[in-house]
């Protein structure tokens, strides 16, 4: 496999599984799955070259840009991107593991290209024109006008939200940093409760990452009870990310709160336990 590949908007069904990279959509029978960005990025690199082996070191640098990544991360988003398809490593149905070398996608893909110039990629038989369109001279059907291409903002608000998060962090940061009376600071957090509102319309209100924002909102505003109900609200919904209460420049407010440290202990445990059910079974 090439270390470097162009990109495409090629679209990828397998078994009820849709997945639409001009959309960044993954579906199953229609309904939205959950999937962080790398595991996605990674199953893309996988369904283009799907039926072949591609090593570990390509999957880095298609992924990650092989920078101070090891290859544990990348065996444990393949765990994760594993369950999110519903496919297990001992019985595979999609990907299997190439011994020390790689990992291969095995399923049946029904690969489908994007319209060019009006126009879907020709297929071996005719179609009869479409209501409203003429057949040419030649008996050809008349090009149609151009198909509407589905926005990224169309796609799965879960997905949408997480490319948006690293943005969202720094807005939420740079606030900290502004004065509680500041002009630009009551703009930022305006535009946080925008967002944050319009992700909750979109379906996303009980993602984790979510709660966790929100949380770091209400801090920012100097409501000290509701970040610290978020926050629980946060960790009991899934979230994990110990490192982001000590990053997050917001929780500097609250660094000598009983009942915030109370909290980042919670996080921490449950965090531990987390990563001990992550850690795969020693080889027999």
């Amino acid at each position: 496999m090439p270390r470097s590949e162009p990109e495409s908007d090629d679209t990828y069904r397998f078994d009820g599984i849709l997945v639409e990279p001009a959309a960044h959509r993954l579906e199953r029978d229609g309904r939205p799955l959950a999937v962080e960005p790398k595991a996605y990025t990674l199953l893309l690199t996988l369904l283009r070259h799907a039926g072949e082996m591609v090593s570990k070191d390509a999957l880095l640098d298609s992924v990650w840009g092989h920078h101070h990544v090891t290859s544990g991360v990348l065996n444990r988003v393949v765990s994760q991107l594993r369950r999110t398809l519903g496919d297990s490593s001992a019985q595979p149905r999609y990907i299997a593991t190439v011994h020390s070398l790689g990992y291969r996608f095995i399923g049946k893909v029904q690969r489908t290209r994007p319209a060019s110039d009006g126009n879907v990629e020709a297929s071996t038989a005719t179609a009869p024109p479409m209501p409203g369109q003429a057949r040419a001279a030649d008996g050809k059907t008349a090009a149609a006008p151009m198909t509407y291409r589905r926005r990224f903002t169309d796609g799965d608000p879960y997905l949408n939200f997480l490319d948006l998060q690293q943005f969202l962090n720094q807005l939420a940061n740079w606030a900290a940093l502004l004065p509680p009376d500041d002009a630009q600071r009551r703009t930022i957090l305006a535009v946080l409760h925008l967002e944050y509102a319009r992700l909750r319309e979109n379906g996303v209100a009980t993602t984790p990452s979510l709660l966790y924002h929100e949380a770091v909102l209400a801090v920012l505003e100097g409501n000290r009870q509701a970040a610290i109900a978020g926050l629980t609200q946060a960790i009991d919904a899934g979230f994990r990310d110990g490192s982001a209460l000590r990053r997050d420049l917001a929780w500097r407010a609250l660094t000598d709160d009983a009942d915030f440290r109370y909290q980042l202990q919670r996080l921490d445990a449950q965090r531990g336990n987390w990563q001990a059910r992550l850690a795969p079974s020693p080889a027999r």
